[in-house]
């Protein structure tokens, strides 16, 4: 915080905000968030926090274009990948804001401490973890540390995704007993392979156009007791999100279309609102949910 606030004065009161209301436990388990954030940020952090500043100057465009066509500028994978995923420059940039926004977006560490708490918590001991998407590393890292938790996997259709995660992992720590494999979670519906106790996908189904199909494809990888832990945001226009849901209800819908039960849902509403507010102006919110 110290760092954003000193190149960035004006967003201290959006910081403050972010962290209010949250018990002593629970900054504890933020303060550990920002540690795993500060160590992959290392000697660049005053870049990481231009780059943050950059990132929400994006999102803010995404934003005045989301309320006046009421729908996401992209529409399909390969656009976003033409003008994201593929230029290089603004993928760096991009993932460096979206790192520091894991602990400074009130959406983002409830997402966070919902994973810990509710999730993982709920993982028979000597549970096997698959999580697709893994990004910075951050909630695979914390998985793979629990001492229940007997291997831990991380899937990525893109080669250099898994490439940055493992060197995520490798500076927190976290890399011993981790397998990372280049695979398309589209490709992989037929159980013809090991199953997992706990399968995570976070901030993924939003870059599909198809994620239905994957979240069945993740279903048939669940052990008979098996949980899948489902965070995707509603109303959150960015530069490469496709998929676009507007309320809990469609993100249930969703979840059970694929063939699975909701045990919890919960709603992380953005920085600066309520979960009734966010609704009435089609703000982000965080839908959690806990499935089997």
């Amino acid at each position: 915080m110290a760092a954003v606030i000193g190149a960035w004065p004006q967003h201290e009161r959006f910081l403050r905000n972010s962290l209010s209301d949250y018990g002593s436990q629970e900054l504890a388990m933020v303060d550990d968030l920002a540690r795993r954030i500060t160590v992959l940020a290392g000697d660049r952090m005053a870049e990481v926090v231009q780059s943050y500043r950059w990132m929400c100057g994006e999102l803010t465009k995404e934003t005045l274009y989301f309320k006046k066509h009421d729908a996401y500028r992209l529409s399909t994978f390969a656009d976003a990948d033409r003008l994201v995923y593929s230029n290089r420059p603004y993928m760096k940039q991009y993932m460096e804001g979206l790192l520091c926004s894991q602990a400074l977006w009130r959406n983002h560490s409830a997402a966070f401490l919902f994973f810990r708490t509710n999730f993982l918590s709920r993982l028979r001991e000597g549970f096997s973890y698959l999580e697709v998407g893994p990004g910075h590393g951050l909630f695979l890292s914390v998985a793979a540390e629990q001492q229940a938790c007997a291997q831990a996997r991380g899937w990525d259709v893109s080669e250099e995704s898994l490439r940055q995660t493992a060197l995520a992992l490798e500076a927190l720590g976290s890399a011993h007993g981790v397998a990372l494999e280049q695979r398309d979670v589209l490709a992989s519906a037929a159980v013809d392979g090991e199953l997992f106790d706990g399968i995570a996908v976070s901030e993924v189904l939003e870059h599909l156009e198809q994620p239905r199909e994957a979240l069945v494809s993740l279903r048939r990888r669940l052990a008979p007791e098996g949980l899948i832990f489902i965070n995707v945001p509603l109303n959150s226009p960015a530069p490469d999100h496709i998929y676009l849901l507007r309320t809990a209800q469609d993100a249930r819908a969703l979840v059970e279309a694929a063939g699975l039960e909701v045990v919890d849902l919960q709603l992380a509403p953005m920085t600066g609102y309520s979960v009734a507010e966010a609704e009435r102006q089609k703000a982000t919110v965080s839908c959690l949910i806990i499935a089997k």
